[in-house]
């Protein structure tokens, strides 16, 4: 009786010990990883500052800065290293930068990214002939930065040697072609994810829509984590192919649901609202039957988060949508010169942001109240000569996007709000 008591207590104490220590390491965001192994978290941090990294990576790319207050400075060449750009607090709601090359084929057009650790690019490609992408990953910051990159193809993860753990040092430059990394066919979808510092990435573009031979190039922009909704501007009115990719991340297939945020209302298209995307993979559809003239955004959900792309063809010239979040507040941005339309598309309720354009020397040029249906989109023509527009909303209501034509092609862009805070890489101590 006395050895079974003693045991029993003994049983139980070990148990209580267990649980204890089980809730403490709850508490405390970490699961035991043996002594001394890292554990990585991410915490939010406000910025005193704001960086734009321009990559390049595309013939004669040149980059432009300013902000709302000082105006559209003169365009610089952008050489082997990326052009980076700071702004204190004083101009950074208003500040913005972009990245440009033409050629007779080609207008290409990029706002240049700000760093930060976490980046999905989707519609990317990996075959050295047709389509492929080179990576151009810069770290504008004091420290070294530390990341991975994965890589998503239509049969699932793409294999490469030499893409985990990769080290660029303070103020470096990595450059990461996929056809060399991660050959592979058809649409991928590239995550970075950097385990320690911020990174900025431009992803230049090289595609031959429809036969070898007639490549033209643009950069791929940097889409939205994967998440439930994704909402992609940035696109023309009326495209000759246009090609939705979206990408799945995780390990269950994922039902996805395609609407239009178009000129009357929003609606899902015959015949293509929905898209089945395996596991891990990336799948596409064709969706230029849902492009009339009007202006338009594209939203797809789903059950399980996916983050995507529209891919568009006009003239032989490429562009792309991307995912963007709702303007807050204060949000600028620079276009290039051409036949421009900036398109307003409603997340639901009726809304308006006021739209300012400016010429490059900060003269004035367009100031009005937009009006935004409720579930609808609306284009605003910008003045021959603005190259710089800032947005003011006072409710995250409406998503924004921008279409240039210029007689050698065409340029499109997502319109992110100001960032003013970052997901910043901790690595903390094990148990």
């Amino acid at each position: 009786m006395t050895t079974r008591a003693s045991s029993g207590r003994t049983a139980l104490l070990a148990a209580m010990v267990v649980a204890l220590t089980a809730a403490v390491l709850t508490l405390a965001g970490t699961t035991p990883r043996g002594i001394g192994a890292p554990v990585q978290t991410f915490e939010r941090v406000e910025l005193d500052q704001r960086t734009f990294a321009c990559g390049g990576g595309l013939p004669d790319a040149t980059a432009s800065h300013g902000n709302v207050v000082n105006g559209l400075a003169a365009a610089v060449p952008i050489g082997d290293a990326a052009q980076v750009f700071d702004d204190d607090k004083s101009v950074a709601l208003g500040a913005f930068a972009g990245q440009e090359s033409r050629s007779k084929d080609w207008l290409a057009w990029l706002p240049c990214p700000e760093p930060r650790a976490r980046w999905w690019f989707v519609g990317a490609g990996a075959a050295t002939v047709s389509h492929d992408t080179v990576l151009t990953i810069t770290n504008p910051r004091a420290g070294q930065a530390v990341l991975d990159v994965n890589v998503f193809g239509g049969d699932g993860p793409v294999q490469g040697p030499g893409l985990h753990g990769i080290t660029i040092p303070a103020g470096g430059t990595q450059v990461i072609d996929l056809a060399k990394a991660a050959p592979s066919v058809g649409d991928l979808a590239v995550n970075l994810v950097a385990r320690r510092g911020l990174v900025s990435v431009s992803a230049a573009d090289r595609f031959a829509p429809g036969f070898v031979g007639k490549a033209v190039q643009e950069w791929l922009p940097g889409q939205p984590v994967p998440s439930t909704s994704v909402t992609m501007t940035g696109l023309p009115a009326r495209p000759d192919h246009a090609t939705l990719v979206v990408a799945n991340p995780r390990q269950v297939d994922a039902i996805v649901s395609v609407q239009v945020v178009g000129a009357t209302g929003t609606f899902a298209p015959k015949d293509t609202s929905t898209l089945t995307v395996p596991a891990d993979s990336v799948a596409s559809l064709p969706i230029e039957s849902v492009f009339n003239g009007d202006p338009i955004a594209i939203r797809v959900t789903s059950e399980q988060p996916v983050t995507a792309s529209v891919r568009t063809v006009t003239g032989g010239d490429v562009a792309f949508g991307t995912g963007v979040g709702p303007v807050t507040g204060t949000t600028a941005f620079a276009v290039p010169s051409g036949s421009a339309d900036v398109v307003l598309s409603s997340l639901g309720p009726a809304s308006s942001i006021t739209l300012t354009a400016f010429a490059a020397s900060g003269k004035q040029l367009l100031d009005k109240a937009v009006a935004v249906p409720k579930a609808s989109s609306v284009a605003t023509p910008l003045p021959e000569g603005a190259r710089y527009v800032r947005l003011v909303a006072t409710a995250a209501d409406a998503v924004a996007g921008f279409s240039v034509t210029d007689p050698v092609g065409i340029a499109t862009g997502g319109v992110s709000p100001a960032i003013r805070s970052v997901l910043l890489p901790v690595v903390r101590p094990g148990w």
